[in-house]
């Protein structure tokens, strides 16, 4: 009729508008959950880094109360928590990480965390599981959850007597039970705990404290594995919770086993014994060694009081700690060429999140060469995934514990330390052309193909000059003097791609100026290197620089058995054998054309046409230019004053007018006697004005230069 059609519409109606309430009211709990772990995790850090002595040493009664304010705050984490999950089990939103799992190990881990509760009752707590029980397959971390719920139950509910884990066998599952001698449940209550917010009376939720939560929360976990889960209990008798999980048809690796490292994670390391390394070699010796010197790290995060705790428990651990309010002030840090060897990064900040933050970075660093550690309330799957997708290394959500996170920074520190001992042989930056972000993402046969500007570099009469050391006194004169030039390189967007005893091979990936200037500083600060020679009475250094740019292939050749970074190209033979020009014509530094195209401030750099050359095993001839910037200054300013001359003198040369091109020369190298590149033209002009030019002279020159 039409008045049922009706009431069916208006109870549709209702139903409808009761699970938007509902709805919202999950909404609520799930983001006021997640609010309330930031001043948690404050709560907890303050307390724990006061008593570490982070304010100078407290009296034992002001420690016991910190420890009371420490337990409270753990607890009321411990309840958030069931919240979260409560409402990611309504939502379905909660996803397992399922593998084979020992049961065994895992209880383990539960003892140990709630030894320190257990010993202060009268409470004997026995692990009766077999050793040989077989695997089951669960999530680990959601298992050892179940089992600290109802351990933990156990434990609020028995004032004396013992709590028993044991195991069975049966039909395909693994049924574990936990057994206490607490005060016990009545029959008519026991279905009833399952329920969400839900005990078995009110006073006992005074007595014990607790959401009724847990039990719930416990049962739908247990349900997600696949198992069922029930309670055997009479008041006053104590109380059986037995659950089942279905076993596994293969064995969980050594390495899946959960080991004292899990334990150490959650206990902390001063409970735990010291476990030594046995390391061989560098990368052994890095690991064994402690970490040595001032470690920098900066931490990013809008709000005060959790910057204040990060800041104690790093302080404490003897790192230097850099505070920023958000994510601008982070990167304008980074951009102003402030230094650090990790981040800490909050994820939900205004203007710039953690997400665009970390992005921003990776545009600069690798992971390898700049660890980032993400700390957030967000705990989402989806939340960890992108964190991940955005370049971080690893990801804590809050409130999280002071151990597991300076444990987790010492490892990412190592890691940075080993690939920095890596980076010495193969640089961070080869790893980025190629398209990796560490040694151990190579394989043989990675290559790419660019267009950079290679700088060949060289000791000009090295073999005269090593005739009078021994090896070892060569050694360390190549060594301090690839030392002196190297972080010249560094500082200007290059790097080292090979040192071949005297002479330096590096590339520029971003443009030709960036070499170009580092050519210059190498000149000047080899010129102070000299003076300090000279005051040891030793012979002065000069050194020739080639520069040029094309394209190369940059890759990883080698065997099974050995690898190692390389370059293949035209261009570093060019580069090399404008270097060896750089003796003929007397000058310091040869830039080519292709190079002198890409300077984007031209007027920069003093440059002087040289004309252009065949080199040996080439068909094109090469324009090439001296850069008399990195002359010394008295040579440059004379250059540069009789640069009009100078290019006066060129043009009659090679206009094959030689005596008027002589007299310009000689009258350069009258006022000049340094100009070497002048000197040569004046020979050149003289020789060909008396004997005549050879047959098929274009004013190519050319020069059999390795």
């Amino acid at each position: 009729t039409r008045e049922q059609k009706r009431k069916l519409r208006e109870v549709e109606k209702l139903n409808t508008r009761l699970r938007e309430v509902d709805e919202l009211k999950d909404q609520f709990l799930a983001n006021t959950s997640h609010e309330l772990r930031t001043p948690l995790q404050g709560i907890i850090g303050l307390a724990e880094s006061l008593k570490d002595g982070v304010a100078g040493k407290l009296p034992q009664k002001a420690i016991d109360n910190l420890n009371m304010i420490n337990s409270s705050g753990k607890r009321l984490a411990n309840l958030v928590n069931d919240i979260l999950d409560f409402s990611k089990l309504k939502k379905h939103d909660l996803e397992l990480q399922l593998k084979p799992t020992d049961i065994r190990s895992v209880i383990e881990v539960v003892i140990t965390i709630l030894q320190p509760l257990i010993k202060s009752k009268e409470i004997e707590l026995t692990n009766d599981i077999p050793e040989n029980l077989p695997f089951v397959i669960a999530d680990e971390n959601r298992l050892q959850q179940i089992l600290h719920n109802l351990v933990g139950n156990a434990f609020k509910f028995t004032e004396k007597g013992h709590i028993q884990l044991s195991a069975r066998v049966n039909e395909g599952m693994v049924v574990i039970k936990v057994a206490d001698t607490g005060i016990g449940i009545p029959k008519d209550k026991q279905k009833g705990i399952f329920k969400s917010f839900e005990q078995v009376e009110g006073g006992i939720s005074r007595e014990y404290g607790g959401t009724g939560l847990g039990l719930s929360v416990t049962k739908q976990l247990v349900k997600l594995h696949g198992g069922k889960i029930k309670v055997d209990s009479e008041p006053g008798e104590g109380s059986t919770f037995s659950f089942s999980l279905p076993l596994s048809d293969e064995k969980a690796s050594k390495s899946e086993k959960i080991k004292k490292d899990l334990v150490k994670q959650h206990v902390g390391e001063e409970e735990m014994e010291e476990e030594k390394m046995d390391g061989t070699g560098i990368i052994g010796e890095i690991l064994s060694s402690p970490l040595n010197g001032r470690v920098d790290i900066l931490v990013v995060d809008d709000e005060p009081i959790n910057l204040q705790v990060l800041k104690n428990h790093l302080s404490l651990e003897g790192y230097h700690v850099t505070l920023a309010n958000n994510g601008m002030e982070a990167i304008d840090l980074i951009e102003k060429g402030n230094t650090y060897d990790l981040i800490i990064l909050d994820i939900m900040m205004p203007k710039l999140s953690g997400y665009e933050v970390c992005q921003k970075l990776r545009e600069l660093f690798l992971p390898s060469e700049l660890p980032v550690v993400m700390l957030t309330a967000k705990n989402q799957v989806i939340d960890l995934v992108e964190g991940f997708k955005t370049g971080a290394n690893d990801y804590l959500t809050k409130p999280f514990s002071k151990d597991e996170l300076l444990s987790r920074i010492k490892t990412h520190l190592n890691l940075q330390r080993i690939n920095r001992a890596t980076g010495k042989f193969v640089p961070y930056e080869f790893l980025r052309a190629i398209g990796r972000d560490s040694i151990t993402e190579v394989n043989l046969g990675d290559q790419v193909h660019k267009e950079v500007s290679i700088l060949f570099l060289d000791i000009l009469g090295y073999t005269t000059l090593s005739e009078n050391m021994t090896p070892k006194e060569n050694f360390l004169f190549i060594n301090e003097f690839v030392g002196q030039l190297g972080p010249v390189i560094a500082e200007n967007n290059g790097f080292v791609n090979q040192y071949i005893g005297d002479a330096i091979m590096a590339i520029f990936p971003k443009n030709a100026e960036d070499g170009l200037k580092a050519a210059v500083e190498m000149q000047q600060q080899m010129d102070e290197f000299n003076q300090m020679r000279a005051k040891e009475n030793k012979k002065e250094i000069r050194m020739g620089i080639g520069l040029h740019t094309g394209p190369l292939i940059m890759g990883i050749i080698g065997d099974k058995h050995h690898a190692e970074p390389t370059t293949i190209a035209d261009t570093v033979n060019i580069s090399s054998r404008l270097e060896g020009l750089t003796r003929q014509y007397g000058v310091r530094i040869i830039i080519s054309e292709s190079s002198t195209k890409q300077l984007k401030n031209s007027g920069d750099f003093h440059l002087r046409y040289l004309g252009q050359v065949l080199v040996k095993g080439k068909q094109k001839p090469i324009k090439m230019y001296e850069c008399i910037d990195g002359d010394k200054e008295n040579i440059l300013k004379l250059k540069t004053d009789l640069q009009n001359d100078f290019d006066k003198g060129l043009k009659h040369f090679y206009n094959k007018d030689f005596p008027e091109a002589s007299v310009v020369f000689n009258n350069i190298i009258k006022q000049n006697t340094d100009d070497h590149a002048a000197a040569y033209f004046y020979r050149r002009a003289a020789r060909f004005a008396l004997d005549g030019v050879p047959e098929g002279w274009t004013g190519t020159e050319k020069w059999d230069v390795k």
